[in-house]
């Protein structure tokens, strides 16, 4: 019999695992394509506490049973692993571990039966909510000549006390926006995280890192610790008396909202998507508590005075809880054009030679999250066809995420090693720079949110409309409404005046073959696209004029033409 058996508590059955599966090096959370079982079944009801145990979960947290059996199985000195189907990931299970658990579904316990009584109360509640959070005054805001300028402080909060960033796309887009609303406020930004941000204490703006009760996000610990910070963001406000505070929204907490209408303080909420359609889509489950989450959610809407979106369709997910969109403002992503642009020659091309790339070579680029919808599947496959074909060529990786290992197994697969190279992840800074050595960027999004359309607003695409490099991108909603003017594979007659980029047509690995061959061996065109997609950020998508953009909106000043300038100029 094999030394390791997995336990299916909702199937009742135990299975054999294959002994060739390697778990000894295992250490906390790891990622696994799925657990290989021989054939052979066995009873459930017998007794396996002699065997190390795989046990399958089919929800957010293990049952009391399933802890029971773990906790059996640690004593008789065994190997316990927990198995997340849904998330292809296995988690070693420790006494310590194990005793955090048991907290856990206690309080999920008595959280479900308190919220059980009180969830229809709590929606029916928000649902008659009034929108109008006090009579905050916005006369702080200034019209000057070079823009609008904020009369004191400004406060920006997130809290998403679970992801530890370091780099990123959500990164630098916190990082980059602090110091834009920094730019304007007379007396700066204070910044409430909840965990440091490296990068901004490098431009010397001011934080407070506030603890969490928990590491763990499961749908009732965000819950928990949104009440548990309730009473520090009430604090934090009423001290500092900010002129506004900036929230990009967290799932499971209203503290902001509630502080900043108690307070009487002008109240900015930014929303970059529903976190629960997230979960639906890519989890493949419906939210636990997910009543509950989108109550909170909505109220934090409910009481903002201005909510910004990234995107129209995010737009029209407040639209559809209720909230006037009169106070919703659609404002894009950015670039910061000090951090991201090209590099002087004779540094460019040091750093190509530092990185193994040629002279005379073609670098293709990508930077990112490789999630499930950056198109990481469609990349993958396009590389080894792209190498096949163009001698001349490499790639450039920078960045880490759940489907890396399919580009690097094709890497593997062709033995392309020494025509790609890949960085991970690296510091903001860093990826900035590295991205200045490529001649063409690739940004092939693949993928609407189930039933709604692509709601993203991707950093990176911003980013690299500022190197003046050409540009390879999906036609996927918002990407092909800042990209365009464009030419496509079905224009490639057409001229490139004025054009931005190749738009291809979201998964489809012959168009990102096709429009990067059409790039590389079109250095003349690549300039041209390049310096118009610069061009385009200057005027249009830097940091600077999203935060003038926000301001002008608060300030009730008319926006007639602004959406339309985005898209023709």
């Amino acid at each position: 019999m094999s030394e390791t058996l997995c336990l299916d508590f909702e199937r009742q059955k135990v299975y054999e695992v294959d002994p060739g599966l390697i778990l000894t090096g295992f250490t906390e959370r790891h990622h696994v394509n799925s657990i290989p079982l021989v054939v052979s079944e066995l009873e459930f009801s017998g007794d396996h506490s002699s065997h190390n145990v795989i046990i399958n979960l089919q929800a957010g947290l293990p049952t009391r049973a399933q802890i029971s059996t773990a906790k059996k199985h640690l004593r008789q000195g065994k190997a316990v692993y927990f198995y997340w189907p849904e998330e292809d990931a296995i988690e070693v299970i420790t006494h310590e571990r194990l005793r955090s658990f048991k907290r856990h579904v206690r309080f999920h316990e008595t959280y479900q039966r308190v919220s059980n009584l009180r969830n229809r109360r709590v929606a029916r509640k928000v649902a008659k909510a009034t929108e109008v959070a006090g009579d905050p005054s916005w006369g702080f805001v200034d019209e000057v000549d070079d823009g609008y300028r904020v009369q004191g402080r400004g406060m920006y909060i997130r809290l998403d006390y679970w992801a530890k960033l370091t780099a990123g796309g959500s990164y630098g887009h916190t990082c980059y926006q602090v110091k834009a609303l920094d730019n304007v406020c007379s007396d700066g930004m204070i910044c409430v995280f909840a965990s440091e941000y490296q990068l901004l204490r490098e431009m010397d703006i001011h934080q407070i890192v506030i603890p969490s009760r928990t590491e763990m996000a499961d749908e009732y610990s965000l819950v928990e610790n949104g009440v548990a910070y309730e009473q520090i963001i009430e604090s934090l406000i009423e001290f500092y008396r900010p002129r506004l505070v900036f929230e990009r929204l967290v799932l499971g907490n209203d503290a902001t909202a509630k502080a900043c209408k108690k307070f009487n303080i002008p109240y900015i909420a930014e929303f970059n998507g529903s976190e629960l359609t997230m979960s639906r889509i890519f989890g493949g489950r419906e939210m636990a508590n997910a009543e509950n989450l989108q109550a909170i959610e909505t109220n934090s809407f409910l009481q903002a005075d201005v909510v910004s979106t990234v995107s129209d369709p995010v737009s029209e997910m407040v639209f559809e809880l209720g909230i006037s969109s009169e106070k919703v403002l659609t404002n894009p992503n950015g670039v910061d054009l000090e951090a991201y642009g090209p590099l002087p020659l004779s540094e460019r091309l040091a750093l190509r030679q530092q990185l193994g790339f040629a002279d005379e070579e073609v670098v293709l680029g990508f930077c990112g999250t490789f999630g499930g919808w950056h198109g990481i599947e469609v990349l993958a496959d396009a590389i080894p066809q792209i190498c096949a074909a163009a001698d001349d060529v490499k790639f450039l990786l920078i960045g880490d995420g759940g489907f890396k290992h399919l580009v690097l197994d094709q890497i593997d697969a062709h033995n392309l090693q020494a025509r790609v190279v890949d960085l991970g992840l690296v510091e903001q800074t860093a990826a900035a720079k590295y991205l200045a050595v490529c001649d063409v960027l690739l940004s092939p999004h693949s993928k609407n949110m189930g039933d709604k359309p692509f709601f993203g607003s991707p950093t990176k695409l911003f980013e690299y409309m500022a190197y003046g490099v050409g540009i390879v991108c999906s036609d996927l909603v918002q990407l092909g409404e800042v990209m365009r003017p464009a030419l496509t594979l079905k224009d490639r007659e057409l001229t490139a005046e004025g054009a931005r980029s190749v738009l291809i047509e979201p998964g489809s690995v012959d168009d990102l073959v096709s429009a990067s061959l059409w790039l590389i061996q079109s250095p003349e065109l690549r300039r041209t696209l390049g310096a118009n997609a610069r061009n385009a950020a200057e005027r249009f998508y830097s940091w600077d004029t999203h935060v003038q953009t926000l301001l002008q909106f608060v300030k009730g000043k008319e926006l007639e033409g602004y959406h339309l300038d985005r898209k023709n100029l």
